[in-house]
């Protein structure tokens, strides 16, 4: 029975049944009939106050082994449907689409969701914090999905089988969390089951609805997996005049679930061949850029060890496990074990063991961290941790060889969720002398539908180390030594929208927002530098934007700096600086659609002239085609510095020949790094989670395009259930 009165108080039971269902996204089966249904979608966007113009209802069944999910996606008028790709784990605000959203503690603090798209493309991950920030689309689960679309265009229907094994539940939980959502792009409109306030993520669990179990499906625990690998590579380098290396490669994962909600993860000798390569960017900063980990070892179940810390102290970050490029680490196993204990208490635990590092000694290394955390208050959270990286010789620890990083933090959500922050306080412990230091932080931010204010302060001490982490602003390179700067960080940024109350009008708002970041010295608070900006946003309902800022910044240089591509070092002290930035996005609805900006402004002595932009093409639902490109240009300086002029031009060809077979070409050519990269991928999905993979790169010199090197990469991995 369905509770249509109040949005978070909307509640749905799932029919039991007996009789099997034929998966084919027709619910023409007399249980379907008989199940209770959710509708009345409300409004998310462009208007949150309205009920949907496009009706969805949305059905629940389930049996001993499955939970069954069905849906009916009705249009007023004949549609023809928007679909960017065929690929999994689509952008759920860029294809029309069905989601679901499961918080199976009805704790508000995590879930997880399956989607689906009219071509029956999947989509899945789990909900970190709560759905505040979204979800994480790097968890992919065994299950199933079939879409029905009428031949007149007036709806399409989607069948989900989800093993009750693929979800992690308690056996003594009548309750579960849950909403459903909709991307009706026809009329642009995205519409959830329980209303969700816009500005807010569609995931955000503290809305969601209500299921109510009269009887519970059964956990079942009993699941172990088996996904054994081959690989097999033809590397030549030619830079190096060396003669081809021919190397195959073997290993293991295997995922065992020891109880319905914890899983037990091990890897032996795993290989990431497979994994796309890094978007490439013209990096003129003073410290290391931050790229996003991609390696599934360290993805999968990640949400507990990813939320420590901030985007600039981060204790763990797992692309320092491992690497690959010009100087390999090898992974030689890892072992991870995740999951809740029950409603309030989740744990995890993992190791890692790889090859030497030439950074912290050549011998083996160990990469191990543990976390606990506890859910208080409905959504917020107490969590401790240790994070330990220690050397290996041989078959013994070495204890001088070591680096550890502890803490305590406490996530703030209020149960609206207007209200979130943040207190963290870590303790690093390396070996050596002067090798022991703090790192705090506190953080505040008001959100609604039209405001956001933030409020924050963090600090880093001087041997704050953390060799699993990544604090870029705290080392400083000077002839080749890195000196360590301690730092607090005062910072605060907000906006405020405008929302047009014109329905005619194409605007959907416009908006005025800051961003404050004031940096100084640990210990006394004195000045070292800011950097601000001003901004104004217009959005139109065609979800293109158009957006200038203004920026007013000081770096502080502690010791002389050569910026990349000149020739002189500046001296140490402030350069107080003004930039303006002028950007478009025509948004992703349209087969064609392209974003530009351009940047005028100093550059310590000098000036800095950046142009930048991105063309995008759909063809049908399965080729796209995109291309990007970055001009930046140094200027202005005495001649002892000289100038520089760095150029970036990239594309990337896909297509999707069916829902399990794609083919991918990026190519990258970079003047900064002299390097014009070719990265092509084949892969066909022959079984469910079962892959084949042909991977073929090449990289040349961009002034005479001579060859670097070459490799050559087949793959396979076969996922076995038992």
């Amino acid at each position: 029975m369905v509770n249509t009165i109040h949005g978070q108080d909307r509640s749905i039971s799932p029919l039991k049944i007996s009789t099997s269902i034929q998966l084919d996204g027709i619910l023409d089966e007399a249980t379907w009939a008989s199940a209770s249904t959710a509708s009345d979608f409300q409004m998310h966007y462009p208007y949150d106050s309205l009920k949907a113009s496009s009706s969805t209802e949305v059905k629940i069944l389930f049996d001993e082994n499955n939970l069954y999910i069905g849906a009916i996606c009705k249009n007023a008028l004949p549609t023809k449907y928007v679909i960017q790709s065929l690929k999994r784990d689509f952008d759920f605000r860029e294809n029309d689409a069905f989601i679901v959203f499961l918080d199976l503690f009805n704790d508000a603090a995590g879930g997880m969701t399956f989607g689906v798209n009219p071509k029956g493309v999947q989509r899945d991950g789990i909900i970190p914090r709560g759905g505040t920030k979204g979800v994480q689309l790097n968890w992919d689960g065994l299950w199933k999905a079939e879409v029905f679309q009428n031949p007149d265009g007036k709806f399409w229907s989607v069948e989900m089988e989800i093993p009750l094994k693929t979800l992690r539940f308690s056996n003594n939980n009548f309750t579960w969390g849950v909403n459903f959502a909709r991307n009706d792009l026809s009329k642009n409109e995205v519409s959830t089951w329980s209303p969700v306030t816009r500005g807010f993520e569609v995931a955000t669990l503290s809305q969601a609805g209500k299921i109510n179990w009269t009887t519970l499906p059964t956990p079942q625990n009993s699941k172990i997996t088996f996904i054994p690998y081959s690989a097999i590579s033809s590397e030549k380098d030619y830079h190096n005049n060396t003669p081809t290396n021919l190397k195959p490669k073997i290993g293991l994962d295997a995922k065992v679930a020891l109880t319905s909600s914890l899983s037990f993860d091990f890897t032996i000798n795993p290989d990431f061949s497979q994994v796309e390569v890094d978007q490439q960017v013209i990096d003129l900063n003073r410290f290391e850029l931050f790229f996003p980990e991609k390696r599934l070892l360290f993805l999968e179940n990640s949400d507990l060890f990813s939320g420590l810390g901030n985007s600039r102290v981060r204790p763990y970050f797992s692309r320092r496990i491992g690497s690959a490029g010009a100087n390999p680490v090898p992974i030689y196993f890892g072992a991870r074990l995740s999951g809740k204990l029950n409603k309030d208490w989740q744990i995890g635990l993992m190791t890692v063991q790889t090859g030497g590092v030439e950074s912290v000694g050549k011998e083996s290394q160990n990469y191990s961290i543990a976390a606990i955390q506890k859910t208080i208050w409905g959504g917020s959270s107490v969590t401790a941790f240790l994070a330990n990286r220690q050397g290996i010789d041989g078959y013994y620890i070495n204890k001088n060889n070591f680096n550890r990083v502890g803490g305590l933090e406490f996530d703030f959500r209020s149960r609206n969720s207007l209200w979130t922050g943040k207190a963290f306080l870590h303790y690093s412990n390396s070996d050596g002398e002067n090798s022991n230091d703090l790192a705090y932080d506190g953080k505040i931010r008001y959100r609604s539908k039209k405001a956001s204010l933030f409020f924050g302060i963090d600090g880093v001490g001087k041997n704050y180390l953390t060799d699993m982490g990544y604090v870029p602003r705290l080392f400083h390179e000077y002839q080749d030594t890195i000196h360590q700067i301690a730092y607090n960080q005062i910072r605060s940024n907000g906006y405020y929208r405008f929302f047009s109350k014109n329905k005619k009008s194409k605007i959907d708002f416009w908006s005025v927002k800051f961003d404050v970041n004031i940096f100084t010295d640990k210990a006394s608070f004195a000045y070292q530098e800011h950097d601000t900006d001003l901004g104004l946003t217009l959005r139109f309902l065609n979800s293109s934007e158009l957006a200038l800022i203004a920026y007013h910044y000081s770096p502080r240089l502690f010791f002389p700096f050569v910026l990349n591509g000149l020739d002189f070092p500046f001296a140490a002290g402030n350069y107080p600086n003004r930039k303006l930035s002028l950007s478009f996005d025509s948004g992703k609805l349209n087969r064609f659609h392209w974003s530009s900006q351009i940047g005028f402004g100093g550059e310590y002595e000098g000036k800095r002239f950046d142009f930048r932009g991105e063309l995008n093409y759909r063809f049908k639902n399965f080729i796209t085609a995109g291309f990007n490109f970055s001009q930046q240009n140094l200027s202005g300086f005495s001649e002892n510095y000289g100038d520089a002029n760095f150029s970036l031009v990239g594309s990337k060809f896909e297509i999707s020949f069916n829902r399990n077979l794609f083919f991918t070409t990026f190519l990258q050519y970079n003047t900064q790094t002299d390097n014009f990269n070719i990265n092509s991928r084949f892969n066909w999905r022959f079984k469910p989670m079962s892959d084949l993979y042909l991977v073929y790169t090449e990289n040349y010199l961009t002034g005479n395009l001579n060859v670097k090197n070459r490799a050559l990469v087949l793959k396979v991995n076969y996922w076995l259930n038992l």
